[in-house]
């Protein structure tokens, strides 16, 4: 697990701020390649357990190899926003979510979550939902598509790009991570190291897996799930999602909830120069810990 280790962002301020009980119960809600569910299993003793979710079908060899080697872990394959299936009320001690996208999935061609490698515009995190970056792109409107690169990629030049992508489709359908990126970089001037064309992949990503409705929902569940004096951990890459989060520990989300939060800390938690140095994805990284104090 070493490799899949160095992969997570900021394990050691998720370690020390998220358990408190060496023997509860904990929940990462976003397996991927494991670092952050290794690191909880080597931090808890004997009487300690971890549940880990992960939506992504090609985490289960890895997840299940981790559960074959500790019996304190299980592994569910599905929506962390459907955890309230899974535990019941004021039961658990802590529940991690890391928002990003692991590399191996930028990695992999065939999954189109790059515009800097070709592929298939997939984009789909859970690959057994039929609706991919392709059929969305294709077949939303024009409204829809300027909508979704506007306050999702908060992207300036959105009316443009989205009269682009209608354009085009209408002599071809767009079917390539390749094809999209071309038409967003004709677009806009490169103006900066940061690619063009990355607020319009991440929120087509967002729009295609419903990643913020899944957070507000496993919020609401987390609310009722973690007993008092339970933390939850958000791991976020995005201001929209930092919002929610932020939103949520403060109760200011309109949500009709009886718990109460506090953020741990007194304020969100940022990777280390260190860490940036060796993991570059990780500048971005925002971590908030909320403490159910009623």
């Amino acid at each position: 697990m070493k490799d899949d280790i160095h992969e997570a962002v900021m394990v050691k301020e998720v370690i020390n701020n998220l358990i408190f009980d060496k023997n509860g119960s904990y929940v990462d809600c976003t397996f991927g390649m494991g670092g952050h569910s290794a690191a909880i299993l080597n931090s808890l003793d004997k009487q300690g357990n971890l549940t880990s979710i992960d939506k992504d079908s090609s985490c289960r060899k890895i997840a299940m190899k981790l559960t074959l080697q500790d019996k304190r872990m299980k592994f569910i394959n599905d929506n962390f926003g459907n955890i309230e299936k899974y535990f019941k009320r004021d039961s658990l001690n802590g529940v991690l979510l890391d928002l990003g996208i692991s590399s191996t999935q930028l990695k992999d061609a065939s999954r189109g979550f790059s515009f800097s490698i070709p592929g298939p515009l997939d984009m789909r995190i859970d690959q057994t939902n039929s609706d991919t970056a392709e059929v969305w792109i294709n077949n939303s409107s024009r409204a829809e598509i300027e909508r979704v690169f506007r306050d999702l990629g908060e992207e300036r030049q959105s009316k443009h790009i989205a009269k682009l992508i209608c354009e085009k489709r209408k002599q071809k359908a767009i079917t390539t991570t390749k094809e999209l990126s071309d038409m967003i970089v004709s677009c806009k001037k490169r103006t900066s190291r940061i690619h063009p064309a990355t607020n319009i992949f991440r929120a087509i990503r967002m729009q295609v897996n419903f990643e913020l409705e899944e957070l507000n929902k496993a919020l609401n569940s987390i609310s009722r799930l973690l007993k008092i004096g339970g933390r939850f951990a958000v791991i976020s890459f995005h201001s929209l999602e930092d919002r929610i989060a932020k939103r949520f520990i403060q109760g200011k989300d309109m949500a009709l909830r009886e718990s109460v939060f506090q953020l741990v800390g007194g304020k969100p938690m940022r990777p280390t120069k260190t860490e940036i140095k060796m993991n570059p994805r990780s500048r971005s990284a925002i971590l908030r810990i909320g403490e159910r104090v009623s």
